[in-house]
């Protein structure tokens, strides 16, 4: 028994929308096996370049960076690290794209 239409307008229509929901399917097993990593669980690394307590002077990387040393900071912590004087972005992992709103 064959449930389908029997003209290729309507059998063109129901492959389209067969298309569409295969891709549907298709990206939302792609979303769970491989998750986005959500901003709140990124993390950032405060690498200590000069340790004068006159002018301290660091470098903030995200955790992922190569570069990457130095105490781990969450968001919060990390947007108050960019405001201090002498706290420089690593040029390499640009945490501070990680930072915006």
């Amino acid at each position: 028994m064959n449930d389908l239409p029997p003209d290729l307008p309507r059998l063109t229509v129901l492959e389209t929308y067969l298309d569409l929901q295969l891709r549907a399917v298709r990206r939302s097993i792609a979303e769970l096996q491989h998750p986005p990593v959500s901003p709140a669980a990124e993390a950032w690394t405060l690498e200590r370049i000069r340790t004068d307590p006159q002018r301290p002077l660091g470098r903030l990387h995200r955790s992922t960076c190569h570069l990457s040393s130095g105490p781990t900071l969450n968001r919060m912590e990390a947007r108050l690290a960019l405001r201090e004087p002498g706290i420089e972005p690593c040029t390499g992992c640009l945490p501070e794209e990680g930072l915006r709103e």
